[in-house]
């Protein structure tokens, strides 16, 4: 039987995050939902990418996928954790065009929403867009593009590269932001989300 920290493991890798519904989150006062941002061609955004190699096969890494987010992404030295998530639109949130409301544990929020799911006999994405962040620490994001691309290159060995890419407010500097947080603070929160079930 695996344990809870191992099917914690999958469901993270599964998602993106979890598909799962938080309870400890509510819109704030005043909140609008926000219009879906214009997305740049991938290519030209700053990116970042962590890899994790499961011992087990892609459909139990894929049958992991319904717990709520805040059992995944806990604080960092840096950076808060989550608290819940709040639906924003209707169906869960795995498919394409859902919407979710992410509540942070400083009480910042993010806004998620789906904007790929594929899966074929080579593999599975999942991409997904985080906007209208209130934390002082993304102050400088327009918006990131999360994407999880899942490959089993033997029956029970799952590969998951975990991908995120930024779109910066004008006149931020790439290379300072690149410097001082997409591989220090940020990439250290992707590692220890990764790595729940190595704890």
């Amino acid at each position: 039987m695996r344990t809870f920290h191992s099917r914690i493991c999958l469901a993270i890798l599964a998602g993106g995050l979890f598909q799962g519904q938080g309870q400890a989150c509510t819109p704030p006062p005043g909140f609008v939902n926000p219009p879906l941002p214009d997305i740049a061609p991938l290519e030209q955004l700053l990116a970042h990418t962590e890899q994790k190699v499961v011992a087990s096969s892609m459909a139990a890494v894929m049958a992991g996928a319904n717990r709520p987010l805040e059992e995944a992404i806990r604080p960092t030295r840096d950076l808060p954790g989550v608290s819940g998530t709040f639906r924003l639109s209707n169906g869960p949130y795995g498919t394409v065009g859902a919407r979710r409301l992410v509540c942070l544990t400083d009480g910042n929020i993010a806004v998620e929403e789906v904007l790929l799911t594929e899966s074929n006999a080579e593999g599975n994405r999942f991409r997904y867009v985080v906007w209208n962040y209130t934390h002082p620490k993304f102050r400088d994001v327009r918006y990131a593009v999360g994407e999880f691309v899942r490959t089993q290159p033997e029956p029970e060995k799952t590969v998951v590269n975990w991908t995120y890419r930024f779109a910066l407010e004008e006149g931020r500097d790439p290379q300072m932001f690149r410097k001082t947080f997409l591989e220090t603070s940020f990439a250290e929160w992707m590692r220890n989300v990764l790595g729940t079930a190595e704890r």
